[in-house]
């Protein structure tokens, strides 16, 4: 079916363009959408003015996008998500979360299919995100991904029962380097044994002296 473009619909075509396209996307989608209409020779009259407007627009609808695009990459969009407890998502962050929050931002429309996540993004972090908002005109957006409020509460509260457990589990069953700690601890003690010991055998010398001087005093 040849219809006549009144508003520009990216890809296909744009305003004052005649295209073919399949029946049942012009009868479902184009015509009652009052985006196009059937290429008669009396709308074809308007095909020219139509393009010409368009243009007009599109000129003026760029420009304003270029204005935007500063206060959009000097802003941090802030996504808040709920994650475990080694920051890790439960899903994912999608174009239509970030399309949610940029238009809070810019109060303006924003078209989810116009930012681009190259990589799935499934961990907390920052990270930056291509855009194109409009015919050469593109973004790149700063995207800081951090857990909501019940997320820090559940990272807390797994952190407190992991460290019981590692502290419960190096006293019940302690590692070779504990052992070894241990081990070295008790080899410092021989000194002082030592030492004992020494006091001990000069002692027992001692005694042995006196009764041999003892036994020579008799026989004299």
């Amino acid at each position: 079916m040849k219809l006549l473009f009144l508003e520009d619909v990216y890809p296909t075509a744009r305003a004052g363009d005649v295209k073919e396209v399949k029946s049942g996307f012009a009868r479902n989608f184009l015509i009652p959408k009052k985006l196009a209409v059937i290429a008669t020779t009396h709308e074809l009259n308007r095909a020219k003015k139509l393009r010409e407007e368009a243009e007009k627009r599109r000129i003026l609808e760029k420009e304003e996008w270029k204005g935007l695009i500063s206060d959009i990459e000097k802003n941090t969009i802030e996504i808040e998500v709920r994650t475990g407890p080694t920051g890790r998502l439960y899903g994912s962050v999608t174009n239509a979360m970030i399309a949610d929050k940029l238009e809070n931002i810019i109060n303006r429309n924003i078209d989810k299919k116009s930012i681009k996540i190259q990589n799935p993004i499934r961990t907390i972090g920052e990270y930056k995100i291509p855009a194109n908002f409009y015919e050469d005109v593109s973004a790149k957006l700063t995207i800081s991904v951090i857990p909501d409020e019940f997320s820090e509460i559940i990272s807390e509260d797994e952190k407190a029962i992991q460290d019981d457990t590692k502290t419960d589990a190096k006293i019940l069953d302690p590692t070779f380097e504990d052992v070894l700690k241990t081990s070295e601890k008790d080899n410092t003690l021989p000194d002082s044994s030592e030492e004992i010991l020494d006091d001990s055998t000069k002692s027992d010398e001692d005694m042995l002296e006196s009764d041999h001087d003892s036994q020579s005093s008799k026989k004299i």
